[in-house]
């Protein structure tokens, strides 16, 4: 157990300190290290539950007068106590007085007699009803529960809740027979949408033979069936602008226009679409134009024509990511959103420009919040009335699609609806939102 203690110390102290990313840090300490593959497990869980839980477990040390270091391995012997138990609590308590002394470590036993549910580890006089009890119980920092807070407190606990669970990977399968035998696997549940399936295998999806040769991809569900509902055929062109973490939206339109209509994929980094390449070059096609562009506003020197179908799916705050890494928050630079909410204005507008007359715009963020959602829309709209919006959309993790996602479907041609652009701060940090209800 010690050696697992001290591994698990040295990847904290580096996710926590050097700002590595949690899967990076365990691939710098097992990828060359062959001997000590066998403790990558326990590792990797123990502080993955440190990370699942540390907004809790730093508020809880806060006043212990503790060095960070010290903090680091109180919280590791917290997150096992509280939540992992895969270690003697009994050696692991004992490894952590050795480490602080008798001193130190009487300050920390109230913490480490903690029992019972999770909501008994969070302090006295917190309100069930506030942000804050939301925030330490969750692991969702304030900041970002305002964001969320904007579409209602159920919205937020639900969406948090769901947030706090094993991320559930959706894999579109292709129509080919490499993926008969999947189709037929009771880890691979069929959903609503066509040929995109729950993944509950315990199995690194990349590992699976079908996966690593391209015969299925990961997919949001929601982003799948927009396509679906919206593919055109040929003479119909697409376009699809997007950012790095599109949904799969990428290797769909590849995979499922195939050589019937002109595609163009247009993204900020070439090097984040390095699959959709490597499937574009598999299935030998040649009316795919992939394209790298710093300046959405600026693609007439790679688009020739205008499209039936514009999808526009740029990066955004993200927050579809949550459940996917147990370091989310940690890494996150909440300075740059002003400027994320910006670029998105900026690629809307250039999309704009590639749709003719009669033809179809999708405006799709994988996240949940109202800035980058509904106001942006708003506010497109606003300066363009030759767009009119058909429909839009806020989805949440927890619903039939599993992801947070906003989308907005506008057609180019007579006015038949509109939306009016709400009041508030232009910011994308959010002001201080009404008194929460009583958790549910």
């Amino acid at each position: 157990m010690r050696k697992e203690f001290d591994l698990a110390l040295q990847i904290l102290h580096s996710v926590k300190n050097d700002n590595v990313y949690f899967g990076e840090a365990l691939k710098a300490m097992f990828q060359k290290n062959v001997e000590l593959r066998p403790y990558r497990k326990e590792v990797a869980g123990l502080v993955g539950c440190e990370l699942r839980h540390d907004i809790l477990f730093e508020k809880l040390c806060e006043n212990l007068d503790l060095t960070d270091g010290e903090k680091e391995m109180l919280c590791l012997v917290l997150a096992n106590d509280f939540y992992f138990r895969h270690f003697p609590k009994e050696e692991i308590d004992a490894e952590l007085k050795e480490a602080l002394g008798e001193e130190k470590f009487a300050r920390c036993l109230p913490l480490l007699d903690k029992a019972g549910h999770a909501e008994s580890y969070i302090p006295e006089g917190i309100d069930h009803s506030s942000l804050e009890y939301l925030s330490l119980r969750y692991n969702v920092p304030i900041w970002a529960l305002k964001i969320m807070h904007h579409f209602g407190y159920s919205n937020t606990y639900k969406t948090i809740k769901r947030f706090a669970r094993p991320y559930q990977p959706f894999v579109r399968l292709r129509n080919v027979p490499e993926t008969d035998d999947l189709r037929h696997n009771e880890d691979f549940t069929p959903t609503s949408v066509s040929d995109v399936y729950a993944y509950s295998g315990k199995a690194a999806l990349r590992t699976l033979p079908p996966i690593k040769d391209r015969h299925a991809y990961e997919i949001r569900p929601i982003v799948k069936k927009l396509l679906d509902d919206n593919k055109v055929s040929a003479p119909s062109s697409v376009v699809l602008y997007c950012g790095k973490d599109n949904g799969g939206a990428d290797k769909e339109v590849i995979a499922s226009y195939l050589n019937e209509v002109m595609v163009n994929i247009a993204t900020p980094n070439e090097d984040d679409l390095l699959e959709a390449k490597r499937l574009i070059k598999q299935l030998g096609l040649r009316n795919v134009n992939l394209f790298q562009i710093a300046d959405p506003t600026a693609m007439e020197a790679y688009i020739s024509s205008k499209a039936e179908l514009v999808f526009c799916l740029p990066d955004s705050t993200g927050f579809d990511s949550v459940a996917t890494t147990p370091d989310f928050f940690l890494h996150y630079d909440k300075e740059r959103m002003d400027q994320v909410i910006a670029n998105q204005a900026k690629a809307l507008e250039g999309c704009a420009s590639y749709v003719e007359d009669g033809g179809t715009l999708i405006y799709c963020v994988l996240t949940i919040s109202k800035k980058e959602g509904h106001n942006a829309v708003a506010e497109f709209l606003s300066k363009h009335s030759e767009f009119t919006l058909v429909e839009e959309k806020q989805h949440f993790p927890y619903d039939e699609y599993g992801c947070a996602c906003y989308y907005a479907k506008l057609s180019l041609g007579p006015k038949v609806a509109s939306i009016a652009v709400p009041f508030g701060e232009m910011s994308a940090l959010t002001s201080e939102p009404a008194h929460c209800a009583s958790a549910k």
